[in-house]
C-alpha cells in the first residue's frame, strides 16, 4: 500500500466527516518525517506499516474527538520556526506571521537609530509572536507576559528549545510592567462572549479567546493603559477579528488623539490588524 493510497483513504474518512483535508495531509506529511517537496515525490512509495498504524489512530483522534491535530503532534509551526503546542496554548494562526512581518518592517524602517528596541508582548500564549521577533531581529528585547503560569511554561520552553532571549513575567496585561517600551504588540482573545465555537476550537483555552461582550475589553484595557508603558516614538501592534475594524479604530482615537492609526488586511483580504503609530507608518509594502 502507498503513500498515496492511505492518504485518499484517509481524506475520504475526513470528507465524510467534513473534517478539513489540509490537516490529514499536514497529520502524514509530519508523521512520515517528510518535507513538503519530498512528501508529494514519495507519495508512490509503499508506506510503512508501523507508520500506517499511527497515522490512523492519529486520523481516529482527530475525526472522532476533535482534538487539533498540533495538539495530536504537540507542536504547531510559526514563522519558519517550530513551537510546543498544547491545551493551555492558542494554537499559533498564520495570520499572525503577518503581524509579526510588520512589526519588523516598522522596526526596520522607523526605528534605525536606536541601539536597542524594548518590546513588550501581552498575552503570549506559546510565545511565537515574542520569540519570532528576538530570532528575527537580533535588537529587540522582548519581554512576554500572561497572566497564566501554565502557558508561561509552554513559552519558556519554546525559547530555550529556539535559543531565543525573551524575558518572561506573569501579568494580568501590565499589571507587573513597570518599565517602557518602544512597542508593545498583542493578540488578545478577541472572540465575543457569545458567540458560538465549532467543536475543534473547543479544545483551545477558553482564556485565550474570549473577550467581553463585544471581544474588545482586552483592547480597551490595553489602549487605556498604554501611554504610560510607551515611548514617544512607539508603536502598538494588534491583531483582531475582521469585523472589528471600526470599533479597534473609534478606541484607538479615543486614547491616541494624535497618533496616526494604520489598518491592515491579511492575505485573505480580511481586516485583520491596527497598529497604532506614535512616530511613523508602517510601510505599505508587504
Amino acid at each position: 500500500m502507498s503513500l498515496q493510497n492511505v492518504l485518499n483513504e484517509a481524506l475520504n474518512l475526513a470528507k465524510f466527516k467534513n473534517k478539513e483535508p489540509e490537516a490529514i495531509k499536514f497529520l502524514l506529511m509530519e508523521l512520515s518525517g517528510y518535507t513538503g517537496s519530498e512528501f508529494y515525490m514519495s507519495l508512490k512509495k509503499p508506506i510503512d506499516p508501523k507508520l500506517k498504524e499511527r497515522f490512523f489512530k492519529a486520523v481516529e483522534i482527530y475525526l472522532e474527538k476533535d482534538i487539533p491535530v498540533q495538539h495530536i503532534l504537540g507542536y504547531s509551526y510559526f514563522y519558519g520556526y517550530q513551537f510546543e503546542v498544547n491545551n493551555d496554548v492558542l494554537i499559533p494562526r498564520r495570520e499572525t506571521e503577518e503581524l509579526v512581518e510588520y512589526i519588523l518592517i516598522y522596526a526596520d524602517k522607523y526605528l534605525t537609530e536606536k541601539e536597542t528596541l524594548k518590546v513588550l508582548d501581552l498575552g503570549s500564549g506559546s510565545g511565537c509572536i515574542a520569540i519570532s521577533l528576538s530570532l528575527e531581529n537580533q535588537k529587540m528585547q522582548v519581554l512576554a507576559t500572561d497572566i497564566s503560569e501554565a502557558a508561561l511554561k509552554t513559552a519558556k520552553r519554546n525559547n530555550e528549545k529556539l535559543n531565543a532571549r525573551v524575558s518572561f513575567r506573569q501579568s494580568d496585561l501590565f499589571s507587573e510592567i513597570n518599565e517602557t517600551f518602544d512597542i508593545i504588540v498583542s493578540n488578545p482573545p478577541y472572540i465575543p462572549d457569545e458567540e458560538i465555537l465549532e467543536e475543534i476550537v473547543k479544545k483551545e483555552p477558553h482564556l485565550a479567546l474570549f473577550g467581553g461582550k463585544k471581544g474588545l475589553d482586552f483592547y480597551e484595557r490595553i489602549l487605556k493603559e498604554a501611554s504610560q508603558y510607551l515611548h514617544e516614538d512607539g508603536l502598538i501592534a494588534f491583531e483582531h477579528g475582521y469585523q472589528q475594524k471600526e470599533d479597534i479604530k473609534a478606541l484607538a482615537e479615543t486614547y491616541f488623539k494624535k497618533a496616526t492609526i494604520i489598518q491592515k488586511q491579511d492575505m485573505q483580504g480580511k481586516d485583520r490588524f491596527t497598529f497604532v503609530c506614535l512616530g511613523g507608518v508602517v510601510d505599505e509594502k508587504r
